[in-house]
């Protein structure tokens, strides 16, 4: 029987993370968040040491920009040579953030780190004991897009027992992300690999298991985009079976967090309620974005005249100081408004034409002042349609509230 290999599988580092609409955090909880995507190679290279196992992979994107810093590179140099120090081999592939034409330094790595240099795909020989034991092919992005699919060049290799793919890229059914090096599984399943090392994808998913075709998702989350827990998976692979264990990494944890107040109409009562939510997060470092559903209209009164964030302000105040921490980020409120909409569109000629310039709205028209204001588009992220359609939608409960108050009378 063939020996077993032990791996990390791991992707989407982002290394040095801008956390673009992050910097409202107070200045100490900001800082820890910065480090959070350094922490989280720190623990990476732990677990790849306490495990004993056989090599890591890399499978794109270990740094944010292209023109990653000095400090990331230095960092990432660091982790090497405590691999190194342990006799653990390092497969890296470059993806969309860190693709190969931008790459304007190269430090000297110990031999331990292999890296896909060329867009082709080509294999490397993971070597244990004196024999080839495992045929590692991938490759890396030379430009910041790659449009065609590269599943088509990965080809298995004689004389070694295990083949790994490791790609970055997307399946024609992703859409949270761009379209990059996109595959159908059926590319996948044709091809004789034993295992897929994706990446590209931040959440973690196992699309097949014979053979494993698996996203880890990326390391540390970087927006309420990228909630719950972050890290690599733990791979035992042998002939006959593949084990997957999943190893959190993250430093910093996003949240999404609904509390009904169909019962609340006290602020205390509500600050009880919040922090009962979240007590769960104990001994955890969390950023929260809460939403609150089934306001009453008391409740949604003390939510739009800003009491609701003064109580959200108190709360967090005791977080600031802790050793853990969970940070209420955002508040959103949301109520079911279509019908007194309906009424008001039929009964009120002004809020007719006020509605149905909500939903004229020139988006690029509207924020291009912001977005591309030279100071300003540093700190702020690119938005979704979704994201977007969120904004314009609190705009206009907000306008109703001050036209209307909060009452759900036609009147």
């Amino acid at each position: 029987m063939q020996e077993k290999i032990k791996f990390i599988h791991s992707a989407d580092l982002h290394l040095d993370s801008p956390f673009k609409g992050m910097s409202t955090l107070p200045d100490s909880l900001y800082q820890q968040l910065k480090a959070s995507t350094f922490t989280a190679l720190d623990n990476l290279v732990q677990l790849a040491i306490d495990e004993s196992v056989d090599f890591v992979l890399i499978v794109g994107d270990l740094f944010d920009q292209s023109l990653r810093s000095v400090y990331a590179e230095m960092q990432f140099l660091l982790a090497c040579e405590k691999l190194a120090e342990a006799k653990i081999p390092v497969y890296l592939s470059y993806g969309n953030h860190d693709y190969l034409k931008a790459r304007t330094r190269t430090l000297n790595y110990p031999d331990n780190l292999h890296v896909f240099e060329s867009d082709e795909v080509e294999c490397k020989v993971f070597v244990k004991n004196g024999r080839p034991l495992v045929g590692i092919h991938g490759f890396s992005y030379l430009e910041q897009a790659v449009l065609g699919n590269k599943a088509t060049e990965y080809e298995p290799i004689d004389g070694v027992p295990y083949q790994i793919g490791m790609l970055h890229g997307s399946t024609g059914q992703a859409d949270d992300h761009d379209h990059y090096a996109p595959f159908q599984l059926g590319d996948l399943r044709g091809k004789n690999i034993d295992y897929w090392a994706l990446g590209h994808i931040h959440k973690r998913e196992i699309l097949g298991t014979e053979p494993a075709i698996v996203y880890p998702g990326n390391t540390q989350g970087r927006s309420s985009k990228e909630f719950g827990e972050k890290g690599c998976y733990l791979v035992e692979l042998d002939q006959a079976d593949t084990k997957l264990t999943f190893k959190p990494l993250h430093q910093i944890q996003f949240e999404q967090v609904t509390i009904d107040l169909k019962s609340c109409n006290d602020l205390d009562q509500l600050y009880e309620q919040v922090t009962d939510a979240l007590t769960r997060f104990t001994q955890q470092k969390v950023i929260v974005y809460l939403t609150l559903i089934n306001a009453t209209p008391q409740m949604a009164q003390n939510y739009h005249q800003g009491e609701l964030d003064e109580m959200i302000e108190l709360y967090n105040e005791q977080q600031e100081d802790q050793r853990d921490w969970t940070w209420v980020q955002s508040v959103k409120l949301e109520q079911e408004r279509d019908s007194v909409e309906s009424l008001l569109k039929l009964r009120d000629p002004f809020i007719q034409q006020l509605l149905e310039q909500f939903e004229q709205i020139d988006w690029e028209e509207a924020a291009n002042d912001l977005w591309r204001h030279r100071h300003a588009k540093r700190f702020l992220p690119e938005l979704t349609e979704a994201e977007k359609a969120e904004i314009i939608e609190e705009a206009k409960e907000l306008a109703l509230y001050q036209l209307i108050g909060l009452s759900n009378d036609e009147n």
